[in-house]
């Protein structure tokens, strides 16, 4: 039987340093203090293979009297292939990261009220990838993910309130990692500490 190392303890903060980052994480999401939590959801073979088929498609047209629009395939597919061939999910200290390709957003967290593990209604987004909702919430998922996101609510810089859900097999670890972020701020200044304004 192994003894306990520091990072087993449940007040640990930070991940394991044997988690694996690549390259675009250790540039565009590093956090902000400790990293809780990181995740990273390939696309399915078959959905990267449809992403990839306008190259394919494109190439193939490219010796034919259609070359122009072969041309046009080519970096198109390409594009499609890496922007949303990847969903990338972060927890550290101070933010939230979501990326599905280039595109999410960084949820300060001092800026979550909420996060809760849901099931979703495919049809509520519409498919897979990045959606927006009927009702203004924004969905970051892939296929693989049965029908469970993590739910967070949370306010921009204008105090408007946002909905960001992320699909992930088990959300129950980002629920506590967020919560365990959130923890870890200071406490809040109380409403009259700067005086009334006189």
């Amino acid at each position: 039987m192994r003894e306990e190392d520091d990072d087993d303890e449940p007040n640990a903060l930070a991940v394991r340093s044997s988690d694996r980052i690549d390259e675009y994480e250790r540039k565009y999401m590093a956090g902000q203090g400790a990293v809780l939590m990181r995740t990273k959801r390939p696309a399915p073979k078959w959905l990267q293979a449809v992403m990839g088929s306008g190259a394919v498609a494109g190439l193939a047209m490219f010796f034919t009297p259609a070359w122009a629009t072969g041309l046009f395939l080519i970096p198109l597919g390409i594009v499609m292939w890496a922007l949303f061939s990847m969903l990338r999910f972060t927890v550290s200290e101070g933010a939230v990261n979501v990326q599905y390709g280039l595109f999410g957003p960084t949820i300060p967290t001092a800026a979550i009220e909420s996060a809760e593990a849901i099931e979703y209604d495919w049809k509520k987004f519409g498919g897979w990838g990045i959606r927006l909702s009927g009702d203004g919430e924004w969905m970051y998922n892939m296929p693989g993910d049965h029908g469970r996101a993590v739910r967070i609510v949370w306010r921009d810089a204008k105090g408007k309130r946002k909905v960001t859900n992320v699909g992930m097999p088990d959300p129950a670890p980002a629920v506590t990692a967020i919560a365990r972020a959130r923890a870890a701020l200071p406490p809040a200044p109380e409403p009259n500490a700067l005086g009334d304004g006189s």
